[in-house]
């Protein structure tokens, strides 16, 4: 219930809407254009429950497995500040979203969270941390190592991908209704030489 709690009333707006990357470089095709960070969200999370049964991870206690799920949730949405969107404060995003789910925690337990919790959160970058936020604990690498999984360019989950590009599909859709299209299209700006929307091809 916390977690949704958080995504409810702290969670910044833009996190449902942008893409992973802003750059495209560093993220598999599923992850751009539009709810690509969220789809990210749910790779890092496949991932980490697959982590989660390996040996160097499976042994620990149930409170601390649903630290790494709660962490890899919640760990990119600050990516780009902890209200408005300022591409100026990604190098900040995991010490801003660590900050903000230890807020919510105290506003929903009336204490803080617990530091395993918050420092998963802060060190999910792994190696490109800051040097004081390098991952320490398990909880700290099994969350940094599902990332580093679902960030691969080259991954492909078919899944995710339907859910891509279904999306796709319905923002076209969505723009060429937007331009109040006739059927036959007569006068849309995406018209095509052919006669057919370039929208809805």
């Amino acid at each position: 219930m916390f977690v949704k709690h958080y995504l409810d009333n702290y969670c910044p707006s833009y996190f449902w809407e942008i893409g992973a990357s802003s750059s495209g470089k560093y993220h598999p095709k599923f992850s751009q254009g539009e709810g690509g960070l969220v789809r990210h969200t749910k790779a890092v999370v496949m991932f980490a429950e697959e982590l989660l049964r390996m040996s160097s991870y499976m042994y620990m206690s149930e409170e601390h497995k649903d630290f790494v799920i709660m962490s890899c949730i919640l760990h990119d949405t600050c990516k780009y500040g902890m209200s408005d969107y300022n591409k100026e404060l990604y190098k900040d995003h995991a010490k801003n979203a660590s900050a903000l789910v230890n807020e919510a925690w105290y506003d929903y337990f009336g204490i803080n969270a617990s530091e395993f919790f918050l420092s998963a959160i802060r060190c999910h970058m792994g190696q490109w941390s800051e040097k004081e936020d390098r991952p320490f604990t398990n909880i700290d690498r099994c969350v940094h190592m599902a990332d580093y999984m679902a960030s691969r360019s080259f991954i492909d989950i078919p899944q995710i991908n339907q859910e891509h590009e279904h999306t796709e599909i319905m923002l076209r859709i969505e723009k060429h209704n937007s331009l109040a299209c006739e059927e036959d299209c007569e006068g849309c700006e995406a018209l095509r030489p052919d006669g057919k929307c370039g929208f809805m091809v």
